[in-house]
C-alpha cells in the first residue's frame, strides 16, 4: 500500500511573516515518511549529516509553518532507512552549504528518491535567488552572504551520473 511521502516545513526567523505571501523566506525542511522525518545539517565531522527527528518537532529555532504531501511511496521502512543510509554517504555534515547544500537540497534529493516527486519551489527559493545575485552582481549582497555564496560547491549526489538535480 502506498505510504505518503510529506514535507514538513518550519520557519526559521519572524521575517517569513512577511515574505511567506511573496513565495519566499528562510526555511527549514524534513521529509516525513513511515511516521519518521529526516533532515540534513552541517556539522565538523566527515560522516552522515542526515537526521531524524519526531514528525512536526524539528529542533529550535525552527518552528513548525505546514506540511506539503508531495507523493507516495511503495518503499518499505526498512527500504527507506537504507536510501537514507545510502544519502548520508553524500551528505556529510562537513559538506554543508547554507546556500548550495542545505537541509533543503537533502530534502529535494530524497522526495525525489522516494516520490518522485520535489518539494514546493519556494522552499529554497531564497537560497537560489542568493546563488544568482551573487553570480550576476555580487556587490548586492551583504559580505557574509558573498563569502558563503562564493565557497566552492560540493557536487551533488550522481554528479556525472544523470542522476543530479537540475536547479
Amino acid at each position: 500500500m502506498p505510504t505518503p511521502v510529506a514535507i514538513n516545513i518550519y520557519d526559521l526567523n519572524d521575517l517569513n511573516e512577511y515574505t511567506y505571501p511573496f513565495g519566499v523566506g528562510i526555511f527549514h525542511s524534513g521529509l516525513e515518511v513511515h511516521g519518521r522525518e529526516y533532515s540534513f545539517g552541517g556539522h565538523d565531522h566527515a560522516t552522515s549529516g542526515i537526521f531524524e527527528t519526531a514528525p512536526r518537532e524539528a529542533p529550535p529555532p525552527a518552528r513548525f509553518r505546514c506540511t506539503a504531501i508531495v507523493g507516495y511511496t511503495e518503499r518499505s521502512p526498512a527500504e527507506v532507512a537504507a536510501a537514507v543510509a545510502e544519502l548520508g554517504e553524500s551528505f556529510h555534515g562537513n559538506m554543508y552549504h547554507l546556500l548550495e547544500r542545505n537541509c533543503n537540497v537533502f530534502v529535494e534529493t530524497l522526495c525525489a528518491e522516494l516520490a518522485g516527486k520535489l518539494p514546493p519551489p519556494w522552499v529554497n527559493r531564497l537560497a537560489r535567488i542568493a546563488l544568482a545575485a551573487n553570480s550576476c552582481a555580487p556587490c548586492i549582497l551583504p559580505a557574509s552572504i558573498r563569502a558563503v555564496a562564493s565557497t566552492p560547491s560540493i557536487p551533488p549526489p550522481n554528479a556525472g551520473r544523470g542522476g543530479g538535480m537540475g536547479g
